[in-house]
């Protein structure tokens, strides 16, 4: 199996992984991947139950499509997809999702943070939200370069979970978790005050996640400078 056929297959095995999780419904969501000069991702309004390699689509890193398969067409995000690798040169796979509890906070215009939650600080800082754009239009990407930074996930205000990483496993990772915390501290917050951890550890692991993604950020960089 070539390379760009085992991309696909993962695309495909990331989709279906998300439907059984509940993470997004049979129609919702896409998934892609960034693969030399073009970017594969996931057909729109297909069953996930029945995607198939063979379905997902190639573009250029310009949205110009390069393999479309007959009845078939890109997702309708396909742009905001595209605006994430433009602003996040290390970022080679992007999930997009609507996970019941992290959606709940990108409803109520609520970032994902916590000073009671060892993980959420190491792993995330803050999952901020980035303001309301309508889907499927260049609004809904329009503060990418303010918002995305180093983070590894953001919420998109009144829709759903935006993650990414150096890989399709990573990005998938890294959503799963994003749902994960969210739930946590919803059901944390019902049973009464979660209990803070001093402020100077808060900091300090904060500090230390930044440090980690930072790190990784400039060793997937540097390799990529490597190879070109």
């Amino acid at each position: 199996m070539s390379r760009l056929d085992e991309l696909k297959q993962g695309i495909v095995d990331i989709v279906k992984k998300e439907y059984r999780l509940q993470m997004v419904n049979m129609f919702e969501g896409n998934v892609s991947v960034r693969y030399e000069d073009k970017m594969l991702i996931t057909p729109s309004q297909i069953n996930k139950e029945i995607m198939t390699p063979e379905m997902i689509i190639e573009t250029d890193m310009e949205g110009n499509i390069l393999y479309q398969p007959e009845n078939l067409h890109p997702s309708s995000e396909t742009k905001m997809h595209l605006e994430v690798y433009h602003v996040r040169s290390d970022v080679q796979a992007v999930v997009h999702n609507h996970s019941i509890y992290a959606t709940a906070y990108a409803i109520n215009g609520m970032p994902i943070v916590s000073d009671a939650l060892t993980e959420m600080n190491v792993t995330f800082g803050q999952v901020p939200v980035v303001p309301y754009g309508t889907p499927g239009t260049d609004r809904i990407y329009r503060d990418f370069d303010k918002y995305l930074g180093n983070y590894s996930a953001v919420l998109l205000a009144n829709h759903g979970v935006l993650a990414f990483g150096q890989g399709l496993e990573k990005a998938f990772s890294v959503a799963e978790a994003v749902e994960k915390v969210a739930q946590t501290l919803y059901i944390a917050r019902q049973l009464g005050e979660p209990s803070p951890i001093p402020k100077e550890e808060v900091k300090a692991l904060r500090e230390f996640g930044e440090q980690m993604r930072i790190k990784e950020i400039e060793n997937i960089i540097n390799l990529e400078n490597k190879r070109s």
